[in-house]
């Protein structure tokens, strides 16, 4: 039961896209959660979980993903966590997240990224 509160206040993250900054990144605000806690509520998920709502911020940042079908631990950037998620084409992108929900969408250096 608790896990699908989690689901439920993580997966509508809505995470609306803010537009592109230099370096390709883009970033995309949470706008459904009122608690915060967003890095606490993402630990508490399964991978599949976590797929999704990864997949919801590649997607609301514009990038082209029909599916997230993995995702592992990434780097920490600027401080915050951060997953290498990798999309059904085999695209892999790095999605960080901050505890406001605030998501950046940067392609893996060395790949070529296709528009959403």
């Amino acid at each position: 039961m608790i896990r699908h509160a989690v689901i439920a206040a993580i997966l509508p993250l809505s995470l609306a896209a803010c537009g592109s900054r230099p370096d390709g990144e883009t970033a995309a605000a949470a706008t459904n959660n009122s608690s915060g806690n967003y890095l606490a509520q993402i630990s508490q998920l399964n991978e599949k979980e976590r797929n999704g709502v990864l997949f919801r911020a590649i997607s609301d940042a514009g990038r082209a993903c029909q599916g997230v079908t993995r995702s592992t631990a990434g780097p920490e950037l600027q401080g915050n966590p951060s997953w290498v998620a990798t999309c059904d084409d085999g695209t892999p992108w790095v999605v960080s997240i901050n505890d406001k929900g605030i998501a950046t969408v940067t392609a893996v250096q060395g790949t070529t990224p296709r528009a959403g």
